[in-house]
């Protein structure tokens, strides 16, 4: 075979073999080219459709491309998720969701989705520490007081709830198994009602997102007992861990996360997640965080999987252990 033509084989090959690689690099360079929208499976106005049009705001600033936010509720914010994972699955259609996308694949008997096979998560936009909360009149100032006076009177605390199933609901369910606890649930429909029991008197306890919680606590109008946080919250600095409270291995988080269908292009996953994490370790994005007690640690996409994995896990325990379900 002559040498040149040799040559030219091998030239040939190497340019075979680089083209799979070169137009993942041309992807990832040329995204996004459109409009992208961010669905967010509940109605507007809710704990995460803020943080998603704020994220929206930033990406749409540093890629140079609309990303719009398009609010899908409905059956928990299953309907919303199971369009986001129908979607083409090219990055032009994200997911924005709380915690509950965690919880509902062991609350209903039947959801769209399977958290590991069909959905990647992309960026964690903040995390959030739920507070116990007691109404003044109880008279208890800390957690272990607290614990004292349902065990002296079982039956006798009621606390509130903010829907069957929401992740007040399961941190509760998750203290009254861990400390041994006989108290009567009351449900309300969402968090302003059952702070609004609380305040009155109606019920004891509630257990609510620092965020809610913290213009009350601020205000002396409730007894913050504890956060679910690993470390104390930089808003309520006063207010001791569960851990300090005598509750160990008792960590819990509400939390916004972006996700992509399963099967988006790794390489635009990635650049996702860089630019996700470069937007929240902004200052200004930094404080809006952390005024409403909020955090955004940096989390790689290990990290992340690792995260979603563990707090569906966790989910999923409390679940089975309390019996709570939806059909």
């Amino acid at each position: 075979m002559p040498p040149n033509t040799l040559a030219l084989r091998l030239v040939a090959a190497l340019a075979i073999s680089l083209a799979p690689l070169c137009g993942s690099a041309i992807a990832q360079q040329a995204y996004p080219t459109g409009v992208v929208k961010i669905i967010v499976p509940y109605a507007a106005g809710g704990a995460v459709d803020p943080m998603a049009r704020l994220m929206a705001d930033r990406l749409s600033r540093a890629l140079g491309q609309n990303f719009v936010v398009e609010n899908r509720p409905g059956a928990g914010g299953n309907i919303g998720i199971e369009a986001a994972i129908r979607s083409a699955h090219d990055g032009y259609t994200l997911l924005a969701t709380p915690a509950g996308i965690a919880i509902n694949p062991a609350l209903f008997a039947k959801v769209p989705y399977d958290l590991d096979r069909d959905l990647v998560p992309v960026g964690l936009v903040n995390r959030i520490p739920m507070v116990v909360l007691a109404a003044p009149s109880l008279g208890v100032k800390s957690l272990q007081e607290l614990i004292a006076r349902i065990k002296e009177k079982p039956g006798a605390v009621n606390y509130a709830i903010s829907g069957n199933g929401t992740l007040d609901h399961l941190v509760c369910e998750h203290l009254r198994a861990v400390a041994g606890l006989d108290m009567v649930k009351v449900t309300y429909q969402g968090v302003p009602k059952g702070m609004t029991a609380l305040l009155a008197g109606e019920v004891q306890m509630m257990v609510v997102a620092m965020n809610a919680a913290l213009p009350y606590i601020q205000a002396g109008q409730v007894t913050a007992l504890a956060v679910t946080s690993a470390e104390r919250s930089s808003v309520a600095p006063g207010v001791p861990t569960m851990a300090e409270a005598g509750i160990n291995n008792f960590v819990m988080y509400g939390w916004s996360m972006l996700f992509a269908p399963a099967g988006v292009p790794q390489d635009i996953v990635a650049k996702l997640n860089a630019e996700i994490t470069k937007a929240v370790a902004q200052p200004e994005l930094r404080k809006i965080i952390a005024d409403l007690g909020g955090e955004s640690p940096a989390l790689g996409l290990p990290e992340l999987k690792s995260f979603v994995h563990d707090n569906a896990a966790l989910f999923a325990g409390i679940v089975r252990a309390s019996g709570v379900k939806i059909d």
